[in-house]
């Protein structure tokens, strides 16, 4: 039995909408918010329907009561064996489900038995009684909750993309996630068949399998411990360290930037020296470069040299031989000098670089740390000088740095997307002008995303573009201007071009 393709011709009766869904409804069109790389549908688009949608909420729901046990009375859990190939749900019907006619009002709990093919679902009363019935004809009991709820567990278990969508939702829920869920599950699942059976589904032997419910409360300690990780105190290097001339060098950086919590610490272990190399690595306009700034401004340590890997490391990058006058002189970098005298110096995108221009790297970042110039000098390292390098992952052109080179890094910090919140921050301080429409830009660059995600495309969409087309709509309509600054990022690929004009053209821009 193919339940997924049956569930396209299942509806409630008494209504075509899904509950809690959004205002979608059964065969609802969904393209604009999400298409799987794999649909394969005859028009490309994405299409809801209503047991899998109301099957997704339900389970969503119980999710969030075992999630926040304090805030909402729990009303189910599933448990997973530990090679992830059973699987068990326990599962009550909320009162509102009866009082607005989505589940038949005998019906006040489920039960499922998930294993290879075969499942088994059943309907429970108030007393627990099973509910007689088979899997002949589908809309009484509205059977098919269970058995997508019970699918939807196990998407979670075997697929961990799948599984932060849906922590996602549970934390904030909204339509475009809501879409991602059913369109993943639907497309990974639409051809498998199913020895479906409705019987009563006994219980299992919980010893040897983990609930949710469980294996979230050690998660839930975990958040707790990183939450109460609060700011320190950040200690700065004392003004007598450096000369005048370095002091110049410390970072100024605008009220808009400011320093994460979660970076206080670190910023103590650079100053002590206890960290003396960083590397901050994540996508494209996140702030990687930013983070090294803000941590240097706050420990009053300057930026001797920044330099970006893709354009200008070379092999004179300790310094070089140049003429001046009638002799032949080794004139030292800014690199050299910050090894020599103190100060940080940043590598930008350090994966662009060929490896024999890091090659200094290594005895740099020793113990005793040196380097060798091409005159023959060895410069000792100075007890205050850092080293910053930031580099993004699996973009085309990057490579994956010498293992030796990864791991004299003291420090590898992951630098998230910019939140929501970030980007409004940043696009109103620079560009006031933006504040009416920055929901509206942010909607565009969400979807953009989730399409560059879900193909697998090489291109790159960041807060820089945005930024960009804001300056640019200060003359300019937004869709002109988007011409010059979003339209772009499709690298001349046609269809991806109509695609952003089309994502463009579900807003207003006046």
């Amino acid at each position: 039995m193919n339940l997924f393709k049956i569930a396209y011709k299942v509806v409630r009766a008494n209504s075509k909408s899904i509950y809690k869904g959004f205002g979608f409804k059964h065969l609802s069109d969904a393209t604009q918010y999400y298409v799987h790389p794999d649909n394969q549908s005859y028009k490309g688009t994405t299409t809801l329907c209503q047991p899998i949608g109301e099957a997704i909420i339900l389970f969503s729901s119980m999710l969030k009561a075992a999630m926040e046990p304090e805030k909402e009375k729990p009303f189910g859990d599933y448990w997973t064996s530990s090679n992830k190939d059973e699987f068990y749900l326990e599962m009550g019907v909320p009162d509102d489900y009866h009082e607005n006619k989505v589940v038949e009002d005998q019906v006040c709990s489920y039960k499922a038995h998930l294993k290879g093919e075969n499942l088994t679902i059943c309907a429970y009363d108030s007393e627990g009684n099973s509910i007689p019935g088979n899997m002949n004809h589908l809309h009484p009991l509205y059977k098919l909750l269970p058995a997508f709820a019970i699918m939807t567990a196990r998407e979670m278990e075997r697929v961990s993309q799948y599984r932060n969508i849906m922590e996602k939702f549970i934390g904030s829920p909204d339509p475009e996630t809501f879409v991602n869920l059913n369109e993943d599950l639907y497309q990974m699942h639409k051809l498998d068949d199913y020895n479906v059976g409705y019987d009563d589904v006994p219980a299992i032997d919980k010893e040897d399998f983990s609930s949710f419910s469980s294996t979230y409360e050690t998660i839930i300690e975990n958040k707790k411990a990183l939450a109460s990780d609060t700011a320190v105190d950040v200690i700065k290097f004392a003004k007598s360290e450096f000369s005048k001339e370095q002091l110049g060098y410390i970072p100024k950086l605008s009220s808009e930037f400011v320093l994460p919590n979660r970076l206080t610490a670190l910023c103590n272990a650079i100053q002590k020296g206890d960290t003396l190399s960083t590397l901050f690595h994540g996508p494209a306009g996140t702030g990687k470069t930013i983070s090294c700034k803000l941590v240097c401004q706050a420990i009053g340590l300057p930026i001797m040299e920044t330099i970006n890997c893709t354009e200008n490391l070379d092999e004179f990058v300790l310094g070089k031989f140049i003429p001046e006058e009638d002799k032949i002189i080794f004139k030292e970098s800014y690199v050299t000098k910050a090894i020599r005298d103190g100060g940080a110096v940043v590598f930008e995108e350090i994966n662009f670089a060929k490896p024999q221009y890091l090659a200094f790297l290594n005895s740099l970042l020793d113990d005793n740390g040196f380097v060798r110039l091409d005159n023959g000098d060895v410069v000792r390292r100075h007890k205050n000088f850092r080293f910053f390098a930031t580099m993004n992952l699996g973009y085309f052109g990057t490579k994956e740095l010498n293992q030796a080179l990864y791991n004299r890094f003291n420090a590898i910090i992951e630098v998230a997307a910019l939140s929501d919140e970030s980007i409004t921050r940043m696009l109103v301080a620079r560009v006031p002008e933006c504040k009416p429409m920055v929901k509206k830009i942010l909607g565009v660059y969400h979807k953009l995303k989730k399409k560059i995600e879900a193909e697998e495309l090489d291109i790159v969409i960041s807060p820089r573009n945005l930024e960009n087309w804001v300056r640019l709509a200060k003359y300019e309509s937004y869709m002109t201007a988007a011409e010059k600054s979003i339209i772009p990022i499709a690298k001349c690929d046609r269809v991806m071009e109509g695609a952003i004009r089309g994502i463009l053209m579900l807003y207003k821009w006046h």
